[in-house]
């Protein structure tokens, strides 16, 4: 019979607690790989505005790992006080339930893709004729 105890006129059963606890508990992992900046321009307002936004779509904690500093990933701010220029490597960490999904969407934007870096035009501008 599990152990029962009263609080407040309410009668509680530590094993049923105890069972609940660790059902709510997510999976949680931490995955951590090397990603180097190709984007010539470095990591400025617009791919870091991409960055951010992707970073946002996951569950996960990410955080830059440049230069024995720690920038949350979340926040526009932080990752323009990083610092990235083009060539730049550094450690990108997720934790969370959806990590290894958020590393591996991360790695393949285009600022980390050799063969996008070079000719990608994120955005096109059109121009009228008069």
């Amino acid at each position: 019979m599990p152990e029962a105890f009263t609080r407040g006129g309410l009668i509680f059963q530590l094993r049923h607690a105890m069972i609940m606890f660790r059902n709510s508990r997510p999976d949680v992992e931490r995955v951590t790989r090397k990603l180097t900046l190709l984007n010539s321009d470095g990591l400025q307002a617009s791919p870091a505005t991409q960055f951010v936004s992707c970073v946002l779509s996951f569950k996960s904690t990410v955080t830059i790992h440049f230069n024995g500093k720690q920038y949350p990933a979340d926040r526009i701010l932080e990752v323009l006080l990083a610092d990235l220029n083009g060539g730049d490597s550094f450690e990108l960490e997720a934790e969370g339930p959806d990590a290894r999904r958020a590393v591996d969407r991360i790695g393949r934007l285009p600022m980390f893709l050799p063969e996008q870096s070079v000719s990608a035009k994120p955005f096109l501008r059109w121009e009228a004729l008069d």
